[in-house]
């Protein structure tokens, strides 16, 4: 397969997070009166270039080392959709390969493999060119309802990305507050999916290839955009956004074609920082408790604002200190655990008594899920590593909105199935009597799961001390001990303290234990 590709920018810094590659795919089904590129509205074109999905990787990888931790490839136009296929396959290599991807899209092509497209996709760049269906027919020739299915799409798939919103400010059509007000209430119903709206100036840079084009440009004498009042009204519309999302997304139905979405109550609403619960401020709010913010938490983000209202009354949000019991085996699961702030091991007791690690939770993580669905008592013991906070969604809160949400019972079989294989891989690793495979197949399954790229090579923060580093390889502390100093005199491994360890030589480690 190969796509039609109108032109590539390196080093892009304004589509998408961090310095990225974008590819401007050739083809458009719009025809927006400011476009400054129609020479890539046709999907043919003299000037475009073929690329399979393969020589489009190997043109990313020779620039990666520009992209950093945020960078990575962006894919524009045109209209990427149009080429659906072909940007599905891309999507696929580039995530198989660990790059960061955008679309930037205005929601118009092949509807055959969005669904799969946005799976694949960390940051949605959705333009918004109009607000209702006159002013979108006018703007850009396009049908509204075909727009607003979808957004209706984008808001009910399961979209685990983020977005960010984009308007095209001409001066005359929306320069103002109201058409600012517009734009937010197209746009409530994505939520908590929504992280920031830009509002791109309009200009005339593109006038000079219409008239070598021989077209006719039809914002002859419109002048350009003033940008410090553009700025200002970026600033409205995202406060706006902020407290004007609706009451409940779900029963909103704004999508249908020239109908204006209802004004709903006040609420607040901060973007996602996954990883980071804390609230971005001291302003009180009733979703904010012990400091940390639960529209932030990851399992929770497609609840709708109503839903945030009944659970800022039904859950609890506590500190707990290092060595204390979460839980204990045999207890009722009446509540799911979420963990906010620090690391939780879940273990057992061999027949023998020795400690058994067999799983470690980080922020974000919860633990009960299945529990609840099965009104099963808990057959392990849930332990904080250190000082941390917890949030508890009791069982009636969780049976009347998490089992009605599809999103939120996928994210429970996902875990699951994770927790499954790591089990499964647990066993392997504790069947073998060598303890130098146990502490290789560790070491590569935290590097995997917790690592993070540094210059010394994978770093592997730790809240374990070897003993518990030790029960977590089915090994004493001393033997342990013994076999990481053994690993890092190799240069496997090196460490300083039981803080961290850092893995050197992964495809040693991976050998040591093919050849185990």
């Amino acid at each position: 397969m190969t796509g039609f590709i109108h032109s590539i920018e390196t080093m892009g810094l304004l589509d998408g997070p961090g310095a990225r590659t974008v590819f401007f795919l050739q083809g458009c089904p719009l025809k927006c009166a400011y476009c400054h590129n129609p020479d890539s509205q046709p999907l043919r074109s003299a000037t475009a270039h073929e690329m399979s999905p393969g020589e489009l990787l190997a043109y990313v990888q020779r620039q990666r080392s520009y992209y950093q931790e945020d960078g990575g490839v962006t894919f524009s136009g045109g209209e990427p959709l149009l080429q659906g296929a072909f940007l599905l396959d891309c999507l696929k290599l580039l995530k198989e390969n660990g790059v960061n991807t955008a679309v930037d899209t205005s929601g118009f092509g092949d509807r055959r493999y969005l669904r799969d497209i946005l799976s694949y996709t960390d940051t949605l760049l959705l333009d918004v060119k109009a607000f209702d269906a006159d002013s979108f027919r006018e703007l850009t020739g396009g049908d509204f309802s075909n727009y607003l299915r979808f957004l209706d799409t984008l808001r009910t798939c399961g979209f685990q990305g983020q977005v960010w919103l984009r308007h095209v400010m001409v001066p005359g059509l929306s320069d103002s507050e109201a058409a600012m007000d517009a734009l937010v209430d197209l746009a409530a119903p994505l939520g908590f999916l929504v992280d920031r709206i830009d509002i791109l100036p309009y200009h005339e840079l593109g006038l000079p290839k219409y008239r070598q084009l021989g077209l006719p440009y039809r914002l002859e004498g419109v002048p350009p955009m003033d940008r410090e009042r553009a700025r200002e009204l970026e600033r409205y519309a995202n406060k706006r956004y902020l407290g004007r999302l609706p009451h409940d997304t779900r029963a909103l139905n704004p999508f249908t074609a020239g109908q204006a979405p209802k004004k709903e109550p006040r609420t607040t609403m901060p973007t996602a920082a996954p990883g980071n619960f804390r609230a971005d401020s001291a302003a009180p709010s009733p979703y904010i408790k012990e400091g940390i913010d639960l529209r932030k938490l990851p399992l929770l983000r497609h609840l709708s604002v109503s839903e945030f209202d009944e659970l800022a009354h039904s859950v609890a949000v506590r500190k707990v200190k290092k060595g204390e019991f979460i839980f204990r085996s045999g207890d009722p699961a009446e509540v799911l655990y979420i963990v906010c702030e620090g690391q939780f091991k879940i273990l057992t007791h061999t027949p023998d008594g020795r400690e058994q690690i067999m799983y470690i939770y980080n922020p974000g993580d919860f633990v009960g899920g299945l529990n609840l669905l099965k009104s099963h008592s808990y057959l392990y013991f849930g332990q904080a590593l250190e000082d941390g906070v917890i949030c508890t969604m009791d069982k009636p809160f969780f049976d009347r909105t998490c089992l009605n949400n599809p999103v939120i019972l996928r994210q429970i079989l996902e875990k699951s199935y994770d927790r499954i294989r790591w089990a499964e891989e647990l066993v392997t690793r504790l069947s073998s009597s060598n303890a130098g495979l146990k502490v290789a197949e560790l070491l590569l399954r935290m590097g995997d799961r917790y690592g993070s790229p540094s210059p010394e090579g994978t770093r592997i923060d730790l809240s374990l001390n070897r003993e518990e580093l030790g029960s977590y390889a089915g090994l004493t502390r001393e033997t342990i001990t013994r076999k990481l100093g053994e690993f890092k005199e190799l240069g496997y491994v090196d460490y300083t303290s039981n803080r961290y360890i850092v893995i050197k030589d992964e495809q040693a480690l991976r050998a040591y234990v093919i050849g185990s």
